[in-house]
């Protein structure tokens, strides 16, 4: 039988009238710590648990945020429903393609130029203390439960303020339990709720949890895949030297049965929203949903056949970047329903923050609080992402599956800056990309030859953030000048 996650987290019942002396010690235990609470504490304090809660990998179209004209349907209801009951960003954009770079944002609330976390050196340095630091000095209990490598002490040093990092090795554990396909997930939830339930229950908390399950490979849980996906062979799956092997040219297109491979993903994006419900079904069991802020992102999408890629390297469109965003927490701290401005993962960190209490004035953040009402945020606030430095490994692993691969394609950095529906793209060997995402949402129909001012226009924006990429910026964002505005503004794509 497999394990419960939903049943295996209640608290015991005990039978206290076969102990009436545990039952007179546990009634003067309770009125010793109410009497000290209401004499020595006063009110309760008003600062929420919060939960961040990472779906690694999930693309913004694979959700309900921007599923209406998706190839998916209905794959998130967990997360649905919260952003029903909550408050939805369905603009919201990641700083870069790949976890690094992009957990880095999230935890600093810099952007990529500045955090300056990439393949090359993906340690966190001094730039600043993360919000789980800040948290920690201001009394929250901080937990980080994971089982991407990526987020480790000996890689990164992303979860820096962390009291407790949890990692659930990938392959290890799950092989054990027998949960084949599970990436940890339901491992990472478990271990969270024995937190939850055993911590100082005096102390905020701030957790952090991220869910590889939408990650290559794509391989849903054997139990899972029979409920969802029974039109598929037992053994299907998509293996990541089979990603690298399309990337390097050698599966056409024409051989390649995509529906499968979509529909794998879409088992997987499933099943991490059902560990979200997990999550959430233990909070309402200890009590703690209705005191608890939840908010769940993700820190990149992923390319499944779309400009010639599988997985999430060597690109920075669309497909990557734009992810789902969700915030359950009372109306009287964010107002509920569906944001349509803009949002970048840089403005989680003083959104945190602002939701602890904790002053962050004077520190370095290229975020705008999702809390507060901003002028600058607005359709016309420019939005930013990075694609520093193509892995060398992966570079040397595509050459070496296809020598005669043209590697052009392959090896630049990228820079991109979006403001409304218009979007410019900057490769290191010169390729400039210019695409109005309203009209040409795949990205297909570069603009660049015909719009020569639009480029201009943007690259000069792009120009002003490089510049300013080891400034403090603390809450100020680059700002418009009126002839840009205007000029975007004639354009049609701001309004």
């Amino acid at each position: 039988m497999r394990y419960s996650l939903t049943h295996s987290f209640r608290h015991p019942q005990f039978n206290l009238r076969r102990h009436r002396t545990l039952q007179y010690l546990l009634l003067a235990c309770v009125c010793c710590i109410l009497s000290s609470t209401l004499l020595g504490c006063g009110q309760k304090s008003s600062r929420p648990n919060i939960i961040l809660f990472v779906l690694d990998t999930v693309r913004r179209d694979a959700t309900g945020l921007g599923s209406e004209n998706s190839r998916w349907q209905n794959l998130t209801p967990h997360l649905d429903r919260l952003a029903a009951e909550g408050t939805a960003y369905p603009h919201a954009w990641a700083t870069a393609p790949w976890t690094v770079p992009s957990h880095a944002s999230i935890f600093t609330g810099l952007l990529p130029l500045t955090h300056g976390c990439i393949a090359k050196h993906p340690q966190l340095g001094k730039v600043g203390p993360t919000s789980a630091e800040l948290l920690a000095d201001a009394g929250y209990a901080t937990a980080a439960f994971f089982s991407n490598p990526w987020l480790t002490d000996r890689t990164t040093g992303l979860l820096r303020g962390f009291e407790l990092r949890q990692e659930t090795p990938i392959g290890g554990l799950t092989k054990l339990t027998g949960d084949e396909g599970d990436q940890g997930g339901r491992q990472i939830i478990r271990n969270a709720a024995h937190w939850l339930h055993n911590r100082n229950k005096s102390e905020p908390f701030f957790v952090f949890v991220n869910i590889l399950e939408a990650h290559m490979p794509y391989d849903p849980p054997a139990d899972y895949r029979k409920r969802y996906l029974p039109h598929l062979p037992e053994d299907a799956g998509v293996p990541i030297a089979w990603a690298h092997e399309y990337n390097a040219e050698l599966h056409p297109d024409d051989t390649v049965d995509w529906q499968a491979i979509w529909d794998l993903y879409a088992g997987d994006v499933n099943y991490a929203d059902w560990l979200l419900g997990e999550l959430i079904n233990i909070l309402k069991q200890m009590n703690l949903y209705e005191e608890t802020v939840l908010i769940i992102t993700s820190d990149h999408g992923e390319n499944l056949g779309e400009h010639r890629l599988v997985e999430h390297q060597f690109s920075i469109h669309e497909t990557l970047l734009a992810v789902p965003l969700v915030i359950h927490a009372p109306e009287s701290t964010l107002p509920h329903g569906i944001r349509l401005e803009p949002v970048m993962l840089t403005d989680l960190y003083p959104t945190i923050l602002d939701l602890a209490g904790i002053s962050y004035a004077s520190l370095p953040s290229q975020g705008l609080s999702l809390l507060k009402d901003h002028a600058s945020r607005t359709e016309e606030r420019p939005l930013f992402a990075d694609y520093s430095d193509p892995s060398r490994v992966l570079l040397k692993m595509l050459q070496d599956l296809n020598p005669s691969l043209d590697m052009r394609r392959f090896t630049p950095a990228w820079r991109t800056v979006r403001v409304g529906n218009l979007r410019l793209t900057a490769g290191s060997d010169g390729t400039i990309l210019l695409h109005n995402l309203e009209s040409d949402p795949g990205q297909k129909n570069n603009l660049a030859g015909s719009q020569p001012g639009s480029v201009r226009l943007l690259a000069n924006i792009l120009q002003k953030a490089e510049s300013a990429k080891r400034e403090e910026i603390h809450e100020e964002e680059l700002q418009l000048d009126p002839q840009t505005r205007e000029q975007l503004r004639s354009l049609g794509y701001i309004r």
